[in-house]
């Protein structure tokens, strides 16, 4: 049986392993800046013949220590971890993030979770680095006890728009860019499309009735939702449902993707805001109980609020027709990794 590389504690890291260079972050998202930080990693781990490994944290320390409204996630969890096994890692080590892990000293994170869970013989870390109690480790402090441990400290400059040392990078950035409807500009950070997993989810049926079908997502599915909106997109079955298994499941299918509370049907502000994605002639798919993953590529307008059933539908074929010349514009469909 095939052993997946992520790890919830240290008593879970094979033994075989052999020493490690590692790298510490949320790495939410898994952005350009973070893949540069990894890309420099896996770079010192294959110099010295080491196993490069990330250790990472859920949930996010910010949403234990108290301001989960201020950090929505670009990712999900399972998505995130994901993404750092894609960029090139031997392993992730995924902590439970607590109140009590939060009381690690700096010297005692460093000793109990790098240097024996991980047998790390090098560390790669930004300048800006902080670990350990109230963050009160910061990269001198992993210098000396680099010394005390037995291990090295390489430190990367951070990776901005133009290229390292051109600023910036960040999560809360592309937050920013998505809460705004700016895909493009999210997507250009993040160095891939953005995406939004769940399960599909029964809805209203509208879509269907119109002539549209559309794969409803649940109440909160796992990636940060963009602003309300029409986008153009593509849409993957990750995993099937146990009804559906037999056939070939859907990847990287053009997809218009809508987002906002129906206002065309619903009196203002009584609808539970929706995220639903019509495949390009797919007027029969079922894809109930499947989860899908949707990628996004290009806001094309506003949520409207029409006079008529008649007046909605005639835009829809319009946004079809947008996301088509969009996806195309594109020359090729994402990447697809199941």
């Amino acid at each position: 049986m095939t052993r997946v590389p992520i790890w919830h504690s240290v008593e879970e890291v094979p033994a075989d392993l052999g020493a490690t260079a590692v790298s510490i972050g949320n790495y939410d998202g898994v952005h350009r800046g973070h893949r540069f930080v990894l890309d420099q990693l896996r770079h010192h781990a294959e110099s010295r013949s080491l196993a490069p490994v990330a250790l990472t944290f859920w949930p996010h320390p910010r949403h234990v220590m108290g301001q989960p409204a201020r950090t929505p996630l670009l990712t999900g969890h399972e998505d995130r971890d994901r993404l750092l096994l894609l960029a090139g890692m031997h392993g992730v080590l995924d902590l439970e993030f607590t109140l009590d892990f939060a009381q690690h000293s700096p010297e005692d994170f460093v000793r109990i979770f790098l240097v024996e869970g991980l047998g790390m013989k090098c560390a790669v870390l930004g300048e800006d680095a902080l670990f350990g109690r109230a963050n009160s480790g910061d990269i001198g402090t992993m210098r000396e006890l680099g010394e005390r441990y037995g291990f090295e400290v390489v430190t990367v400059a951070d990776l901005g728009p133009q290229g390292a040392g051109s600023g910036r990078i960040s999560s809360s950035g592309i937050r920013s860019d998505l809460l705004e409807g700016e895909v493009r500009s999210a997507n250009a950070a993040l160095g891939r499309l953005h995406t939004v997993t769940d399960v599909v989810h029964h809805g209203f049926r509208r879509g269907r009735e119109l002539g549209f079908p559309t794969a409803n997502l649940g109440p909160a599915p796992a990636g940060l939702i963009p602003a309300d909106g029409v986008y153009a997109g593509y849409l993957t079955v990750t995993e099937q449902a146990p009804a559906h298994l037999g056939t070939r499941p859907l990847a990287g299918a053009p997809a218009t993707i809508s987002i906002g509370t129906n206002p065309t049907f619903e009196p203002d502000g009584a609808a539970q805001r929706t995220v639903e994605a019509y495949v390009h002639g797919a007027h029969d798919l079922d894809l109930y109980g499947d989860t899908v993953r949707l990628e996004f590529v290009d806001f094309q307008r506003p949520t409207l609020k029409f006079d008529s059933a008649a007046a909605l539908v005639e835009q829809m074929g319009r946004d079809v027709e947008v996301t088509r010349h969009t996806l195309a514009a594109e020359h090729s469909p994402p990447a697809t990794d199941g």
